[in-house]
């Protein structure tokens, strides 16, 4: 099993789910700024050039929540995914779509600005109008975390590390500041071993 990666991407969640399941794997660094994800032999592999992507075997799978995805169920003896068709499993879905979709939407340009955007911009962290917004969109998710400590309320999942991976992205672009219970549930799971090896570099 292969990981292509590359830093600030998402490429977090599959190797943090990696070393969650102690499955021997490869990983292989594509730097960005020298382009080889753009790369002839890289777009074999992902025709869109995108980062991360998994070769299991004959296998490509793209896309950071559908590698997980994938990997959880793979593994299921694992126990980071919850039975098909019970409760767990419908919030496990609920809260994966979340992060990837309200949630990334209200993230993404603010870390891209930090991180990307032109250089006299990249030391600006998010506004208090943009911290406001993403209080409101979590207030939901963190009287959840209140109550169940982990998102499908059975214990820590593959939907942890898809959600944290976002709020990871919120965290270091300064948007988190003011969302305490959020803030709590993701220094707990960021201190977990698997997440510390897979962010080691």
């Amino acid at each position: 099993m292969k990981l292509y990666y590359a830093y600030m991407t998402s490429s977090l969640r599959p190797r943090w789910l990696l070393e969650e399941l102690a499955v021997p794997h490869e990983l292989v660094h594509l730097s960005l700024a020298a382009g080889d994800h753009k790369r002839a032999e890289y777009l074999e592999i992902h025709p869109h050039g995108h980062v991360p992507a998994l070769v299991d075997g004959a296998l490509v799978v793209t896309e950071s929540a559908a590698i997980c995805l994938h990997l959880a169920d793979r593994f299921a003896d694992r126990g980071l995914a919850p039975a098909l068709g019970s409760p767990a499993r419908a919030r496990y879905y609920e809260w994966i779509m979340f992060a990837m979709t309200a949630l990334t939407q209200r993230v993404v340009d603010v870390y891209h600005r930090a991180y990307f955007g032109p250089p006299e911009r990249r030391a600006e962290t998010a506004t208090d109008d943009e911290r406001a917004a993403l209080a409101q969109l979590l207030e939901p998710l963190a009287r959840h975390l209140e109550r169940h400590g982990h998102v499908t309320g059975e214990g820590f999942s593959a939907a942890d590390i898809v959600l944290a991976g976002v709020l990871e992205w919120a965290r270091v672009s300064g948007q988190l500041r003011g969302c305490a219970a959020v803030e709590a549930y993701l220094e707990r799971v960021r201190a977990r071993p698997a997440f510390q090896r897979a962010s080691a570099d």
